[in-house]
């Protein structure tokens, strides 16, 4: 082990919980970095209602019941996993820690679990393929429909065993953080911006010298292959000219199910009208999400719109959740109404910019760690027992 991978794993190993390592990754990042990964959308009523709905949901448990050792294992679209929880599709990470998108996916095989690599991560799709574990991949539509098209060809030739489509991205949601700190859609990485953003980059030495040394990563080298001139589009383009949307409508499914063979996940769901139709298309599981409260405010808590997604399609499609998750407790509230796993953005992300590739793997085990815990205190031997009467009711 190097010098460099020690100091991480030391870093790693002070990181107790949630908080720790959000203070731990506030402390590493220039402020318009932490607050990309933090922000949410307008007055950030939705990201504050995500972690509210778990803070509010209460355990019914099941006292002078001894468990030894609870399982956590579970099956996700035939994949065994030992966590039920994966690391969610996050762009702009190698702008976190120079370890990025290959960081998150080896922080998920090492704990036994699935990542989901995003369009707009900061290494090709080929690169996190080669990182050992399963992998699912997720799909922006960006601006064009051949863009689609190619990344679901390459996805596929890759290897990775299920795609996402992400459907709630028509526009992006507007992040006055992002604005406020430089973050915006006509930013460059260049001398001009270097002199304006310097009061936020130069009291974080370590973090700038790790940027540089990476080359000043800027951009989604994914669309690389696909743009008129070859160059990769730049993250905070992704949403700019083109025709469409950039995230895939209903019209794009029936190319994507007669073109991607495997399962096929519909991420940003919150209704269950939308569940159902996302059936009909063809999807074999949903994913109930607001996208962290970064996209329409004002959406329910995704805890909230769960139940009414699973009593509408569980018999028919595999159905997971985001936003919000803090603790391994909130995994289980969201298992026990009726999630088969949950996915997580920004506890892996303050991770890896708390420690890199250590970071990522210190905060899942808290969660597994937090779970084991929890379920001895609520006496439950097992996340296949959970179900809505290991929670108060409402």
């Amino acid at each position: 082990m190097s010098v460099t991978d020690a100091a991480r794993r030391r870093r790693a190993a002070r990181l107790l919980d949630a908080e720790d390592a959000r203070r731990a990754a506030a402390r590493a990042l220039p402020r318009g970095i932490r607050e990309y990964v933090d922000g949410g959308s307008e007055g950030e009523v939705t990201l504050r209602r995500n972690a509210r709905a778990f803070e509010e949901t209460a355990f019914a448990p099941r006292m002078a019941t001894w468990v030894d050792q609870p399982d956590l294992s579970t099956k996700v679209l035939g994949t065994p996993i030992d966590l039920p929880v994966l690391t969610a599709p996050c762009g702009g990470m190698r702008l976190v820690h120079p370890d990025g998108d290959l960081g998150l996916a080896t922080g998920a095989s090492r704990a036994g679990t699935i990542h989901v690599a995003s369009s707009a991560a900061g290494y090709t799709l080929e690169e996190i393929a080669q990182v050992d574990g399963p992998q699912w991949f997720q799909l922006y539509r960006f601006s064009a429909q051949s863009t689609m098209e190619n990344l679901v060809g390459r996805a596929q030739e890759a290897g990775y065993s299920a795609l996402v489509v992400t459907v709630d991205t028509a526009v992006a949601g507007f992040r006055p953080r992002d604005y406020k700190n430089g973050f915006s859609y006509s930013m460059r990485v260049n001398a001009r911006n270097a002199v304006k953003l310097a009061p936020q980059l130069l009291p974080k030495p370590a973090w700038l010298t790790r940027y540089l040394l990476d080359g000043l990563p800027f951009e989604i080298p994914n669309t690389a292959q696909v743009t008129v001139d070859g160059k990769p589009m730049v993250l905070t383009e992704m949403t700019k000219g083109g025709v469409g949307s950039h995230s895939p409508t209903w019209s794009d499914f029936g190319w994507l199910r007669d073109n991607w063979h495997g399962p096929l996940v519909v991420k940003g769901l919150i209704t269950p009208e939308d569940a159902r139709r996302a059936v009909d298309a063809g999807a074999d599981g949903v994913i109930v999400s607001n996208h962290g409260g970064r996209q329409l405010d004002g959406s329910p808590a995704t805890l909230t719109a769960l139940p009414r997604i699973v009593e509408a399609i569980s018999d028919q499609a595999e159905v997971l959740c985001d936003s919000g998750i803090r603790r391994g407790s909130d995994v289980l509230k969201a298992l026990s109404l009726g999630a088969r796993a949950v996915l997580v953005g920004r506890l892996p992300a303050w991770g890896l910019a708390a420690a890199g590739t250590a970071g990522v793997e210190r905060v899942l085990e808290n969660l597994r760690t937090e779970m084991v815990r929890t379920m001895r205190l609520m006496g439950c031997a097992a996340v296949a027992d959970l179900d809505p009467t290991w929670l108060e009711a409402r």
